[in-house]
């Protein structure tokens, strides 16, 4: 009966590690497609900003400097 117990314990201690790697993949992957999505929108909007860039009049900050480049 003790044997039984023993395998039953180590198949279940097995089982629960096995399932803890994979909720860790799991997260990780779940993580790098976040990350991808935010890569993916930031690219999206720095294209459009390059775009547009010569073509909006000069934006000057509050403190007084621009935001373009002095040729």
């Amino acid at each position: 009966m003790t044997q039984l117990t023993d395998e039953h314990f180590e198949l279940h201690s097995k089982n629960k590690a096995e399932q803890f790697e994979r909720q860790k993949i799991k997260f990780l992957e779940d993580r790098i497609k976040t990350l991808e999505n935010a890569i993916e929108s930031h690219a999206k909007i720095l294209a459009r900003f390059q775009m547009t860039e010569n073509n909006e009049p000069d934006f000057v900050h509050s403190q007084g400097f621009s935001l373009k480049e002095k040729s």
